[in-house]
């Protein structure tokens, strides 16, 4: 049941992620040609003042508007959370024969492939803008192809096996922390539907607010600790890394089982 509840949340959702991110590229693309335009007129002898600032302008909204698709995103699995859990949708939801466990979980997991693809679709159209923006420069695309394999055997230098420690700390920081980030909003509009009656959208907002707040604060005095603790540069190094790791660990099973707890006991729908 728990995949059938998986592949309804993806089929609920996969058409607007699939839109933001054709957006992203489309906007990627369109940056790329205004910016190959601004490096053309840039070489003319030419003054072309209207159409240059057209295109600064026409640069901007597109990086604007890779910009706006990763935070809807955000939006969209949020608000797709709350209507499928806390609406009327989720009276029936939460009538299925599942457990708890299996409706919460079905979203976040739902909503963590999600952003995570739309992430990479962002990121991608960082090198796809760049690429297509100098590309009209003509020594750009064979000094890359030249220098692509010694970019690579740096990379493969810099990375050694001693330094592979500090890489993977700052991967499962990063993997922690998004997925601390994750269950905080989720928890965040658990319990504003659950403590108000109206307005619960706001309510959650304050929630966010307010546990975000009290996170940072608690992250703030344990890096403050590992930086000025006696040590070497790489036991602080590790002491901030991890520490924030294990905060963020404990913040993200706590919150997940306060959330639990609450949908399962004081959520009431009816």
């Amino acid at each position: 049941m728990f995949t059938k509840l998986l592949k309804y949340e993806w089929r609920a959702t996969r058409g607007m992620l699939g839109l933001m991110c054709l957006i992203s590229l489309g906007a990627a693309l369109a940056g790329g040609g205004t910016l190959r335009y601004l490096v053309w007129a840039g070489e003319q002898s030419t003054e072309q003042n209207i159409l240059i600032m057209v295109n600064v302008f026409a640069l901007v909204a597109c990086i604007l508007t890779i910009i706006i698709c990763g935070a809807a995103g955000m939006f969209l699995y949020i608000w797709r959370f709350y209507k499928s859990r806390f609406t009327d949708e989720g009276f029936v939801t939460f009538t299925l024969p599942v457990t708890t466990h299996q409706i919460l979980l079905s979203s976040m997991l739902n909503s963590a492939i999600g952003t995570v693809l739309l992430c990479l679709t962002i990121w991608l159209c960082i090198p796809v803008l760049m690429l297509v923006g100098l590309s009209g420069i003509p020594e750009f695309l064979p000094e890359l192809k030249e220098a692509w394999p010694r970019i690579l055997e740096v990379l493969r230098s810099a990375i050694r096996q001693e330094e592979m420690k500090y890489l993977w700390i700052m991967l499962l920081n990063i993997v922690l922390g998004f997925a601390e980030g994750l269950v905080m909003v989720m928890l965040s509009v658990t319990i504003g539907s659950v403590i108000a009656k109206k307005h619960k959208i706001l309510a959650a907002v304050g929630c966010y607010y307010g546990i975000s707040m009290l996170l940072s604060f608690l992250i703030g005095i344990s890096t403050a600790f590992a930086v000025l603790a006696k040590g070497t540069e790489t036991d602080a190094f590790f002491g901030v890394f991890g520490t924030s790791s294990v905060i963020s660990l404990i913040a993200a099973i706590g919150g997940y089982f306060l959330m639990h707890y609450l949908a399962d006991k004081k959520l009431n729908l009816t």
